[in-house]
């Protein structure tokens, strides 16, 4: 083979050996004798073999699962947290070249953080502030990656794994606010039907003692309308001495009421005479009337 046909040859190789494909979501960065030279975006590329070297960074969001890690909370506990991280990179030199093992650094610092934050609350407080927890989180780690070529898009807390002796005291915990809360709603039953019955009771009395004392009224009416009756039959037929003969038939009542008693003693009036005549003339009138 001739000179120019080795030269072919070698060109050849070296393109092959040169090119380089740089799929979709990756971004390439060019490294010429160890130090950085150049980004290299998405599609066909060429390096000069030997001299050059290509390092492919993912530019995709990641999510990174934490490791179990139990933590202290101020009231002793030690829940075991569930917790996770999306981050993305945004700048693969400076992902590269500005710290070593970006992974395992954000995991330290959520760990510090997260026990940082918990070890100032209760454990039901903690459970109930997930979204502050997160929220101290993500500024933290805005703070210490800013430099570092990638950002942080996420990161939760899922779940606090409780020890089984926990669980067990929650669960009877559970069980005895919910017998509470049953007992309370029972007395509170009972006591509005007790209300009711007493204000039902009450409202019958009322009523019964109306009916009564409109009962007393209408006989005390009629006893009244009757009397004035009698009174103006006298006045238009007697004269003057009508008004005695009113109270004399006042007097018959009375004495009629004392008969129906259970007295054992009848007193009299002395003028029984006078009362008989005033009967006499009660019924001449009577007749006169009619």
């Amino acid at each position: 083979m001739s000179t120019f046909g080795w030269i072919v040859v070698i060109v050849i190789l070296l393109i092959l050996f040169g090119l380089r494909i740089v799929q979709q979501g990756t971004m390439g960065v060019v490294v010429r004798f160890g130090s950085y030279n150049r980004p290299v975006q998405p599609g066909i590329a060429f390096i000069i073999p030997i001299v050059e070297q290509m390092r492919r960074v993912s530019t995709r969001s990641q999510t990174v699962q934490l490791p179990a890690s139990p933590v202290l909370t101020a009231d002793n506990v030690s829940p075991v947290i569930d917790a996770y991280f999306v981050y993305r990179v945004m700048d693969p030199r400076a992902f590269l070249f500005e710290i070593s093992n970006p992974v395992e650094t954000v995991q330290a610092i959520m760990f510090s953080t997260i026990r940082r934050v918990i070890a100032e609350m209760h454990l039901s407080e903690a459970m109930a502030a997930r979204d502050k927890i997160d929220a101290e989180l993500r500024h933290e780690l805005d703070q210490k990656t800013a430099g570092w070529g990638f950002r942080v898009e996420q990161v939760a807390i899922r779940d606090f794994q409780l020890p089984n002796e926990m669980k067990a005291a929650m669960e009877q915990q559970k069980i005895a606010d919910s017998q509470r809360h049953a007992s309370i709603n029972r007395a509170e039953g009972e006591k509005q039907s007790a209300i009711l019955a007493a204000e039902g009771a009450r409202a019958a009395a009322i009523a019964e003692a109306e009916g009564e004392a409109q009962a007393i009224l209408n006989v005390a009416n009629a006893q009244a309308k009757a009397i004035a009756q009698v009174y103006g039959a006298y006045l238009a037929a007697g004269g003057a001495d009508a008004r005695d003969a009113v109270l004399t038939v006042r007097a018959l009542e009375t004495l009629e009421r004392v008969a129906n008693g259970q007295a054992t003693k009848i007193l009299l009036p002395n003028n029984l005479a006078g009362l008989a005549g005033t009967l006499a003339s009660l019924t001449e009138i009577g007749k006169s009337g009619s």
